[in-house]
């Protein structure tokens, strides 16, 4: 699938395999995003004892995937509007799970 047979020139075989290698980089990048938020999802439906123990467990996690969000937002994988959303989404959801 890199060259297709109507690929003729030179340039648009080297475009042709460009664009297999950002697509690929960028489908890496989206899955690192999805893994950490996936990750702090199930981290805050668990059962803890208390809610200090909750949010000791959950901080960490949370700075990850606020960091995996705006890098992907920075190199224009994820437009930054949707990565500030999905942060601020997170981290609403963190601090009710650890206040109430």
């Amino acid at each position: 699938m890199a060259v297709k047979k109507s690929v003729r020139h030179k340039s648009a075989m080297k475009a042709a395999r460009q664009a297999l290698k950002h697509q690929a980089k960028n489908r890496a990048a989206l899955s690192q995003v999805k893994t950490a938020v996936k990750n702090l999802r199930q981290a805050l439906g668990e059962k803890t004892s208390s809610k200090a123990e909750l949010k000791k467990k959950v901080e960490p996690l949370l700075v990850l995937a606020q960091k995996t969000l705006m890098t992907a937002a920075r190199k224009k994988i994820m437009k930054r509007e949707t990565a500030s959303r999905k942060i601020s989404r997170l981290g609403r959801a963190v601090h009710v799970a650890t206040q109430a």
